[in-house]
């Protein structure tokens, strides 16, 4: 994006008042960068990988504007992340070295890593929707608020986000007779419409902490693979698009958090070859009192039209959790239902999050309790649901973590005990 489409950008926003704290934010980010670099189309961003080892990435306009990293005072040229597909702008990265104290590009502070966090944020399914007959108001900012969810997140100072997934929504061209709701949107996986759903907005948070990226569904190899793995997946990439990703575990300190692609889960039925799949990868990741980010939810509902109890969904990952049986697991962030939802369940298995609120269209709200719903080897005796945006905050108190569900002005919408049965969280206002 140029600076004068972003200012553009910034003019048809800034008309919209409640908007413009969020939008003022990203646009200092954003134009300091510009500026300072000539070619940065993003800011800066640390991205953890294996063992949390830590990644620094920028996006730039050419191949030869890669700019320097300062690591502790000493300038290193960043590297062009090889295999870039069609359609894409250049990324370029630069590995942390471990113990660094402290590092900087265009001048700009790079958020480190740190042993321990305090505070993580759980954030997902954040584009606008625009495909066939389903489309999402992208150009109004209280119908897609990403950029406000991103920039109270921001505030917040968190030592950690995870992304759940799902960045890429706007599969489709807007239609025409829609265009006063998106028009001007790219579309496909291509640099536009992931600087529009993602970059863009996400720009203030952006840089305010390291992050960790779980792959979605709308980032499997029938959708937008190739920005999710040129962009965004933290290892080495030779251009083809994996079906499953190795897992792999994120130590800090003594916190840690296993990722897990289930990006090609089929919901549906019970695909054997996934189970097995699926089955092998849990029992691979030896964890010990650690925290699982993967993008379908083990133990997540959707409501039922019928009026029934909520219906649980990606059958295959119980089925995987049940063959595997793996221990060392004290919770479980995931997204995909575009509410926010945790869900506690016996037999000693982890309390569950989704976090799928973060802008895009959302779902159907759950209207009655999940207790009592059955899932394989085990049952809900506790949940709590919530359709409003924002985003999921976890306080940790010595061994006990504080969840805070908050709207995008930073309100308290949903206050739980993690681990601990849903029946102790507390919301403000109705459900």
């Amino acid at each position: 994006m140029t600076t004068m489409k972003f200012l553009g950008a910034m003019k048809f926003f800034a008309r919209r008042t409640y908007f413009l704290p969020a939008l003022m934010g990203a646009c200092a980010i954003l134009l300091a960068t510009v500026n300072a670099s000539g070619q940065a189309l993003t800011p800066a961003w640390v991205e953890l990988g294996e063992d949390g080892k830590p990644v620094a990435r920028i996006v730039v306009g050419n191949p030869q504007d890669c700019p320097a990293i300062q690591i502790d005072g000493a300038s290193r040229p960043m590297s062009l992340r090889p295999n870039m597909p069609p359609g894409l702008r250049p990324a370029c990265e630069y590995a942390i070295p471990s113990g660094a104290k402290s590092a900087s590009v265009n001048s700009h502070p790079l958020a480190l890593p740190k042993s321990d966090p305090m505070r993580v944020i759980a954030i997902g399914d954040t584009g606008c929707r625009i495909k066939g007959k389903l489309v999402q108001a992208c150009n109004d900012p209280a119908l897609w608020p990403f950029m406000q969810v991103a920039a109270s997140a921001a505030r917040e100072k968190p030592g950690l986000i995870v992304h759940v997934g799902d960045y890429l929504y706007r599969e489709s061209p807007c239609p025409e007779s829609l265009q006063a709701i998106c028009g001007g949107s790219p579309a496909g996986d291509n640099w536009e419409a992931w600087n529009a759903d993602f970059f863009t907005p996400a720009a203030e948070l952006l840089g305010a902490s390291p992050w960790v990226f779980s792959r979605g569904n709308h980032e499997d190899c029938n959708r937008s693979w190739r920005g999710w793995f040129y962009y965004l997946d933290p290892r080495p990439w030779d251009g083809t698009c994996e079906q499953y990703s190795a897992p792999y575990m994120v130590k800090l300190g003594k916190f840690q958090l296993a990722m897990l692609d289930s990006s090609a889960t089929k919901e549906n039925d019970v695909d054997e070859a996934q189970v097995a799949a699926f089955a092998a990868q849990l029992a691979s990741l030896h964890a010990e009192n650690a925290w699982l980010a993967t993008h379908f939810p083990f133990w997540g509902f959707n409501a039922d039209a019928r009026g029934g109890l909520p219906r649980p969904l990606a059958a295959v990952l119980e089925a995987a959790w049940e063959k595997a049986a793996p221990a060392g697991f004290t919770l479980i962030l995931s997204g995909h239902v575009h509410l926010f939802e945790y869900v506690s369940v016996d037999h000693g298995r982890p309390p569950q999050i989704v976090a799928g609120d973060g802008g895009t269209m959302m779902s159907v709200p759950i209207e009655m309790s999940m207790e009592g719903a059955q899932i394989r080897g085990a049952s809900v005796i506790g949940s709590k649901s919530r359709q409003e945006f924002g985003y999921t905050m976890l306080t940790r108190d010595g061994n006990i973590w504080h969840l805070e569900l908050k709207d995008q002005a930073r309100g308290v919408l949903v206050s739980c005990t993690v681990p601990g049965s849903s029946e102790s969280c507390q919301s403000a206002g109705t459900d």
